[in-house]
């Protein structure tokens, strides 16, 4: 569908040369639409009010020095201010970058050192981390904290920034002199294979994807959204960033992912993106209240039910009684609402593989979430057309995108997305991007007769066993974890081994579920973890997974660990993603005595 509601002020502001320029003209056409708000507050900033913050933290940075193509950095949670400290930043040609909350001091370092920010803005909650930064590395010239009583000595608060404007700064000036191919902001990578690399990313390239979304999608000003996974994800950027001014539609800010659910109930968002673990933890939700519903048996049968045509819609298969069908929605119908998903039109996933099981059970509950596939370095480039989502696969890619297999079924891309490379790093900017603009994206791609892509796995990720087997680990661990809400990470092990093995994390929600579900007392999660009946729901989940894959692909052997991973912690990346290589360095001796026990 390519239809969008407000196509005038929509078509303004993509006909824009920068995103500063974007966000100065829809400022000047809605500037009474409320664009921010802050959940859990009353507060909240119209387009002309953000417009008019972002221009005297523009001016404020201008006092400070800070000139055309300066780098500021935004150590920030997914606060209001954020939006305002990056628009302004940007509005004076500044390049603003965010770094990962989570990230240890010393990788904030290496990040800091590569892109030489002079400024550098935080709140009170981080303002420990900040120092430190600032200690480690003394060429930030300037800190600002955005409370007013936070900032001591020689530190700024926002306010204190912002009354530096200077009476005569002219903000459209600023806006007017960006070029389009000028750089708008740096995005890290998350560092699973090395040192963070500085995505560079143009104001056309962010301008195109906003626009070939569009295209696919229809948008409305009066679309919601959640803002609420870190800024230094390319992704959020998008959806709860740019895509606020652009699409002009009402982004509320949620600074605690405790919070998600609350703020879904509340806002009831009409618009909402996620990655794969943010679906498995609402699925989960549902699982909790069948089980605990009088009607537990019908609700269960329900929703098989409604899977099973679900599966069988997607492979082409005869449907079952339309009738019946159309039952089984309405005795589910509660539990989009139940996680406050009912309203959404446009529910997307990224940022690393998606379960199959996960995708169809969304389906069947009435919530199809449509797979998007992109990287840090290409933005967004595939999805399913919304009428048309093909389970299982990223889709088809969007306007202005060229795809192709290489020869080894690499998937490289190239389009006005595409990053110019990494910056100030032209050695790995060279490994991955041919000099007539495709991009190598280091993940294994196939496509389908109907041209839609489906991503196999990580190249270098790649099982080979003893035997010389090539095996996806991402297979092996989606069959595993399916769509069942009590594990949370299974890292699936193998390489120059003679089978496979897997360690296997729990989800405490799901965990504390079992417990109560088989009427034992909840202790700490270590003890409740290794509790026989626990182990044993684990081995259940292992072989019906099993089931899914071929023999030599079968988990063997398994290791349920007594703690959890949490993101941006050395086993995952700040969205959850896998850091396998640290994983199987840290748990060496877990995984060899797997094989140890085998062996005996």
């Amino acid at each position: 569908m390519k239809a969008t509601t407000e196509p005038s002020t929509i078509d303004l502001a993509l006909s824009q040369r920068s995103l500063p320029s974007a966000f100065l003209a829809r400022a000047a056409a809605s500037p009474t639409s409320v664009a921010l708000r802050a959940f859990g507050s009353e507060r909240y900033l119209t387009l002309g009010d953000w417009s008019s913050e972002a221009q005297a933290v523009a001016g404020g940075l201008s006092a400070l020095g800070v000139r055309r193509g300066d780098r500021v950095a935004l150590l920030l949670g997914t606060v209001m201010e954020f939006h305002i400290a990056d628009m302004g930043a940007l509005l004076l040609g500044a390049i603003p970058f965010s770094f990962y909350v989570t990230s240890p001091v010393s990788q904030l370092l290496e990040i800091a050192e590569n892109a030489q920010p002079r400024v550098l803005i935080t709140e009170a909650a981080l303002v420990d981390k900040a120092r430190a930064l600032v200690a480690e590395y003394p060429s930030i010239e300037h800190l600002v904290v955005i409370e007013d009583d936070a900032a001591t000595g020689g530190e700024h608060s926002l306010a204190a920034l912002k009354a530096l404007c200077p009476a005569d700064f002219d903000a459209t000036a600023c806006a007017d002199a960006a070029d389009p191919d000028d750089i708008c902001t740096l995005v890290y990578t998350s560092g699973t294979t090395g040192p963070p690399k500085g995505v560079q990313f143009r104001h056309r390239a962010m301008l195109a994807c906003l626009d070939s979304i569009r295209q696919r999608f229809a948008t409305s000003e009066r679309d919601r959204a959640l803002c609420y996974l870190p800024m230094a994800h390319v992704a959020e950027r998008i959806f709860g960033h740019y895509a606020a001014f652009v699409y002009g539609y009402e982004v509320s800010s949620v600074p605690d992912l405790a919070q998600l659910g609350a703020a879904l109930n509340a806002v009831r968002p009409t618009r909402f993106f996620g990655v794969p673990r943010i679906y498995e933890k609402l699925l989960a939700a549902v699982h909790r209240a069948i089980e605990e519903s009088p009607q537990r048996d019908e609700l269960r049968r329900a929703l098989l039910s409604r899977i099973d045509h679900v599966r069988a819609e997607q492979a082409g298969e005869p449907l079952a009684d339309a009738a019946t069908d159309e039952r089984d929605r309405e005795i589910l119908r509660p539990f989009a609402a139940l996680i406050g998903l009912d309203r959404a039109h446009f529910v997307a996933v990224a940022g690393a593989p998606s379960s199959l099981d996960v995708l169809v059970e969304a389906t069947a509950l009435g919530i199809p979430i449509n797979e998007f596939y992109g990287s840090s370095e290409v933005i967004i480039v595939t999805c399913s057309p919304p009428d048309q989502i093909k389970l299982g696969t990223a889709g088809t890619p969007l306007a202005g995108v060229r795809l192709r297999l290489g020869d080894d079924s690499e998937v490289l891309i190239a389009g006005p997305t595409v990053t110019p490379g990494y910056f100030r790093d032209p050695n790995r900017t060279a490994e991955l991007l041919e000099p007539d603009g495709w991009f190598h994206t280091g993940d294994i791609g196939r496509i389908d007769d109907d041209g839609y892509v489906r991503i196999v796995d990580r190249k270098k990720a790649l099982i080979i066993n003893s035997f010389g087997k090539n095996m996806s680990p991402a297979n092996i661990e989606q069959a595993v974890k399916g769509s069942q809400p009590l594990i949370s990470q299974v890292l699936a092990f193998g390489d120059r081994r003679p089978y496979n093995v897997a360690l296997i994390v729990l989800d405490r929600d799901g965990l504390a579920a079992l417990i109560h579900h088989l009427g034992q007392q909840p202790r700490s999660f270590a003890e409740m973890s290794q509790r026989p009946e626990v182990v044993q729901a684990v081995a259940d989940a292992v072989e019906l997974g099993n089931q899914r894959l071929s023999r030599v692909e079968q988990i063997k052997r398994f290791r349920v660990l007594d703690h959890d991973w949490a993101p941006g912690s050395n086993e995952l990346t700040p969205t959850s993603k896998l850091r396998r290589r640290d994983i199987e360095t840290k748990y060496a001796a877990e995984l060899d005595a797997l094989y140890a026990e085998g062996a005996s």
